[in-house]
């Protein structure tokens, strides 16, 4: 699958030292988050739209991918488009995963006089804040995608997809401390 991030619009989210930036394993983050996360939300058909189509865009496409202002029942809202929420999902699935090395001699951590391995607490707590992030962008692109659906024909899921949900008011419960 095409990627529909680059490693450039992660950066404009989120700080990535140089040592990673050019990391092989982006794109595969980036994949998983299109395929894994963004997929069941959005559907297969548009989803392969999106990567027929890039990266010249048809100008409803570009949008849902930017995001931007739209207005609807005459009021005008914002939203920060598939990019950003794709953006979101890789680098938590990086977060998660980068402090380990996999080398012949097995996996290994990261560790030397000049620096000291996060606790698995702290990774999980940073994955599950871009999850989280995610998610709630996801939401602002199925609310705009219902909302303009006429645009989007190949969008069919305004029931929200398998096990994800959308509400005005999202509460959720921070487990641990």
């Amino acid at each position: 699958m095409i990627a529909l991030v680059t490693l450039l619009d992660i950066q404009d989210l989120k700080y990535i030292c140089d040592s990673v930036k050019n990391s092989t394993s982006w794109p595969q983050f980036v994949s998983e988050a299109q395929l894994l996360d963004v997929k069941p939300q959005i559907s297969d058909a548009l989803l392969n739209e999106l990567a027929n189509e890039y990266p010249t865009y048809s100008v409803a496409n570009q949008l849902l991918m930017d995001g931007g202002s739209y207005v609807y029942l005459s009021r005008t809202y914002l939203f920060q488009g598939l990019k950003n929420c794709i953006a979101y999902y890789a680098f938590g699935r990086f977060t998660n995963r980068t402090s380990f090395n996999y080398t012949a001699a097995g996996i290994t951590i990261k560790d030397s006089d000049y620096s000291t391995p996060a606790s698995d607490k702290h990774i999980q707590r940073l994955e599950t804040e871009a999850r989280l992030t995610a998610d709630a962008i996801m939401c602002e692109v199925i609310t705009f995608l219902n909302r303009n659906k006429t645009s989007y024909p190949l969008w069919a899921n305004s029931s929200y997809g398998c096990g994800s949900y959308c509400s005005d008011n999202r509460p959720f419960k921070v487990i641990g401390d």
